[in-house]
């Protein structure tokens, strides 16, 4: 079964990047996306394709648009994450694609998160905004609320890999239990009465009001 993951590098204090440009050259890590997204629909918003600057070979790509007309060389534009969704899917119907991948940016990310099955977060030993010039702009990953993911730690790097440009990283893979969740609240439903079910959409609201809770106070680099 295709699975839907978001995969994403990020620093020590959560920055991905300034919106529109990566804030750092990390080899090694480019090489890691290529290998996970090789073969696989990619889908992302209109920002990220403009900071690519080109349709990544091997992988169909979409961007997501809200403006009329726009055009993107080697890519499918569509106006919605849904519509991105659906193409993706026939895409891996047809080429049993192991994973559709998220690619960015932060709010295709955040709005996104609660459909994931799987999180791969490359960690940087890297503060960006430390050496940036002052008045420097920033985007950060979503929060992944422990209560809401597990770590895989039988796939998650223990140690930082040796050091490739800019910075030692490695690599930590979270599951999604939303989405377990929620099926399981939904059969649960089914099988129980009315109060049983209002009950179960109860829980489900209330979970996702505990995944808006957001800390971006800065944390020291390892």
């Amino acid at each position: 079964m295709t699975k839907l993951g978001a995969i994403w590098a990020q620093d020590c204090n959560g920055i991905i990047g300034t919106g529109t440009a990566m804030s750092w050259h990390v080899p090694a890590d480019f090489r890691h996306f290529k290998e996970s997204t090789m073969g696989c629909p990619i889908i992302m918003g209109r920002r990220s394709w403009e900071a690519l600057g080109r349709a990544l070979p091997g992988r169909t790509n979409i961007v997501i648009t809200r403006t009329p007309g726009y055009e993107a060389e080697g890519a499918l534009v569509v106006s919605s994450v849904d519509e991105a969704l659906q193409i993706a899917r026939e895409e891996t119907a047809r080429t049993d694609a192991p994973y559709i991948w998220i690619t960015g940016g932060a709010q295709l990310y955040a709005q996104t998160l609660p459909l994931l099955d799987e999180a791969v977060v490359t960690d940087l030993e890297l503060d960006v905004a430390a050496s940036a010039p002052e008045g420097s702009t920033f985007v950060y990953a979503p929060p992944l609320d422990p209560a809401l993911w597990r770590r895989d730690e039988e796939r998650s790097d223990a140690e930082w890999r040796e050091r490739s440009g800019d910075a030692r990283w490695k690599v930590r893979i979270a599951r999604g239990l939303r989405r377990r969740m929620h099926c399981a609240l939904i059969t649960f439903a089914d099988e129980s009465d009315a109060a049983r079910a209002r009950g179960d959409r109860a829980v489900y609201v209330h979970g996702a009001e505990h995944a808006q809770r957001v800390d971006r106070s800065p944390v020291a680099c390892p």
